[in-house]
């Protein structure tokens, strides 16, 4: 009994051993595939690095691999500064990334291994290592032979011609780099790996892009562009729309609201219109003014009165054409005023006299009177009360005549 709680415990021991070396190879090849990711641009020019400034190594390349150590990925902050690079049975990593592909889109893929296998007693243990392997995930492996690694199932396999790192059986080994399942997470700088979840820029810039590619909606706060805006359906703003530049329509503008303009409106075509055209100023024409129906002037005017410029139109009280000529409203007639009716009566001497009464006044003055620039001329007309024969009354109808020189010469 006591023999198999020892056992029990050996292997729970055991267990939690190789547990550890999974979770530390994990985390080893998490931090080399980030290196790889900010470093491409140096291991893809083979550039050695001695251990210090910006790129602070150590890395050292030749011919087309690059080695780094644990060092390397403590001074990158990648592993944490306590990280002493042996495994929890006391195995160093050995790391090497190779180039591969043609320039400039070079492909970077590596190996990471232990230095030594685990043995125990001469024997390699496969069983542990093959629960390291559980734990490390899909890109780790280990050999069974001193030239050659393989993953899970054969998944994936490496041979020491292309790393060499692989030098005995019993090793655990992980596989970082372009071919890795891990390094699925990055985002490829050669655009060969797509993005399998959201791309999240923590609030930073995208500097330097080319074209962007949509086929759903771009979301954005501001949308400032300095080439040309080209868009293939509609184009739908909620809110106002400001234009510091021309605006040019090839075709057809609707608009449901109001449009209000600041300036001017130049139109070098026709400007059609279903409804009202409504101008609280002045509207000016160059040609002609052509209503297919009524002109109706609602400007009042009083003949006589003065005007302020030749060749205004306006209307009477009573809806006569009166126009502006010579700084006075006047009748549009040329010929002068209509005459105007002011009755007169024959008194028992034979006297004929006017009445203050007002007959019939003229139409352009509302008074019995001319405009100040014409003549009266009075004529005395007799009115008889037929079945007698004896004049009834008379009255003396006026014609307002107009000057058509200044010299007084009337017609």
């Amino acid at each position: 009994m006591t023999f198999i709680k020892y056992q029990d415990m050996r292997n729970e021991q055991e267990n939690v051993l190789a547990s550890s070396v999974g979770q530390q190879m994990k985390q080893i090849g998490e931090a080399v595939n980030g290196y790889i990711n900010i470093r491409y641009d140096k291991l893809s020019t083979l550039s050695n690095a001695a251990g210090n400034g910006t790129d602070p190594g150590p890395r050292a390349c030749s011919a087309t691999v690059c080695e780094i150590t644990y060092q390397t990925l403590v001074n990158e902050g990648l592993l944490p500064s306590s990280y002493n690079g042996y495994n929890i049975i006391r195995s160093p990593y050995k790391i090497l990334l190779k180039r591969d592909g043609m320039s400039p889109n070079y492909i970077i893929n590596g190996l990471i291994t232990t230095a030594s296998s685990w043995t125990v007693n001469g024997n390699v243990r496969y069983d542990l290592l093959g629960k390291a392997m559980q734990v490390a995930g899909i890109d780790s492996g280990i050999t069974k032979t001193a030239t050659d690694v393989s993953g899970f199932n054969g998944q994936w396999s490496e041979s020491s011609s292309s790393f060499s790192n692989i030098t005995s059986s019993g090793q655990l080994a992980f596989r970082v780099g372009f071919n890795s399942s891990l390094y699925t997470l990055y985002l490829r700088r050669d655009g060969t790996l797509p993005m399998s979840g959201d791309l999240n820029m923590g609030g930073n810039n995208i500097n330097h892009v080319k074209d962007i590619t949509s086929s759903g909606i771009i979301s954005t706060g501001s949308l400032k562009t300095l080439g040309t805006v080209s868009v293939g359906k509609d184009f739908i703003v909620s809110g106002q729309s400001t234009m510091i530049g021309n605006v040019s329509l090839k075709k057809t503008l609707s608009v449901d609201g109001v449009s209000i303009f600041k300036g001017d409106v130049i139109a070098k075509s026709n400007i059609a219109a279903s409804g009202n055209i409504m101008s609280s100023s002045d509207i000016y024409s160059n040609g002609r003014l052509t209503t297919n129906e009524y002109l109706q002037i609602n400007g009042k005017a009083i003949a006589g009165s003065s005007c302020s410029s030749n060749g205004l139109v306006g209307i009477s009280s009573d809806g006569k054409m009166l126009s502006c000529y010579e700084g006075k409203w006047k009748s549009a007639d040329s010929s002068g005023s209509i005459g105007f009716f002011a009755p007169a009566y024959r008194n028992s001497n034979g006297i004929y006299f006017e009445t203050g009464h007002c007959y019939i006044p003229n139409i352009h003055t509302g008074r019995c009177s001319c405009l100040p620039e014409e003549l009266a001329i009075g004529v005395l007309v007799d009115f008889k009360h037929t079945p007698q024969g004896h004049f009834f009354s008379r009255k003396r109808v006026y014609l307002c005549l107009k000057s058509t020189t200044g010299g007084g010469h009337f017609y």
